[in-house]
């Protein structure tokens, strides 16, 4: 068969399945497909490597998942970095720090999570994230230095009794994996055997999200509860530099209502 009969054959297959119920088959099943993790994505291609970095939307409106098509990190577990200080251990996040707006960054295994203040735009933003995240994944440079790894996950404890070790099972094969396809993590922080409580840290797109309650009781709270029952609640914590900021912001927010109380006075 030539390639004019071969193309007349295609075309008219396509024809058929097109007048037949194979369509309207699949529109029933795509009605079936349940709404609730649905994100909108985008793609951009780099012109001359064939690399494309897909872009996903999370729960928190400040926060995307860029998807390069290609490893990030090793590992399965995540690293995230807060700071412009403490993203030295890596030189691509440094670099994404360079970016004005943007306040954390967060390696997954195959994605990246970044987070920008709400006065930032995306649209601005998004270009120059792009340029830097191919330009390095394209120059072959490691994402983290010294092949340091993650350092924001609490180290493992070989003396965890029967009850930390539930949890942090339930956390790394049920939990984790449908929070970082939000582009967030979480790291296991403790458990109060007295009272029952859970503490967690909640990390990339969940920190500042406006769902991330949700996300806490209905999700993950739920699971633990129902699979470990000595397991109360689950609350959410501050890491120490997290906690640290706070602080200095209550005080410098002290000192600025004192010296207005002052101001006035003298008027």
């Amino acid at each position: 068969m030539n390639s004019t009969k071969l193309l007349k054959t295609v075309n008219r297959f396509n024809n058929r399945l097109l007048t037949t119920g194979c369509r309207t088959s699949f529109q029933q099943r795509a009605h079936m497909i349940p709404a609730i993790s649905i994100r909108s994505i985008s793609l951009i291609a780099r012109n001359e490597r064939s690399l494309f970095i897909q872009v996903e939307t999370t729960p928190n409106q400040n926060a995307l998942k860029f998807i390069p098509g290609t490893k990030v990190l090793e590992s399965t577990s995540t690293v995230e970095f807060t700071s412009p200080k403490a993203s030295i251990k890596s030189p691509l996040a440094s670099r994404l720090f360079s970016v004005s707006g943007v306040e954390t960054v967060l390696f997954g295994s195959d994605f990246i999570s970044i987070s920008k203040n709400p006065d930032s735009e995306w649209h601005v933003l998004k270009p120059e994230i792009f340029s830097i995240i191919i330009d390095h994944l394209s120059s072959g440079q490691p994402i983290l230095s010294n092949h340091s790894q993650n350092s924001t996950q609490q180290e493992e404890d070989q003396d965890l009794d029967d009850i930390d070790s539930q949890i942090k099972e339930l956390i790394e094969t049920r939990i984790r994996p449908s929070i970082q396809e939000d582009g967030g993590d979480l790291d296991f922080v403790g458990f109060d055997v007295e009272t029952g409580v859970v503490q967690i840290v909640l990390r990339g797109a969940c920190r500042g999200c406006s769902s991330s309650e949700v996300t806490l009781k209905n999700g993950i709270e739920s699971m633990l509860t129902y699979y470990i029952p000595e397991v109360t609640s689950v609350v959410s914590v501050q890491t120490e530099l997290e906690a640290l900021n706070f602080d200095e912001f209550n005080k410098f927010q002290s000192k600025l209502n004192k010296d207005t109380s002052s101001s006035e006075l003298d008027a």
